[in-house]
């Protein structure tokens, strides 16, 4: 099975290849969170798959959130 993070930088690579930039911006967004993850804490570890998905849950969520505050506040 691939590694879910080879996956999305693969992904990352098309996306820049076919210049849509929404998907390249949300890739880029999301393996920066999956690198600071990495780094958090006392010392530097490769996360595991089930790891990387809760990051990802994680960062959908946060965005999810600033969208509904923007749309009450009306912008």
């Amino acid at each position: 099975m691939t590694n879910l993070k080879d996956q999305l930088k693969a992904d990352l690579t098309a996306s820049m290849k076919a210049r849509t930039e929404v998907e390249t911006s949300t890739l880029r967004m999301t393996l920066a969170a999956i690198m600071n993850a990495e780094v958090a804490g006392d010392e530097a570890k490769e996360l595991t798959n089930e790891q990387v998905q809760e990051v990802v849950r994680a960062e959908a969520k946060k965005r999810a959130e600033s969208a509904d505050i923007y749309k009450d506040a009306g912008r």
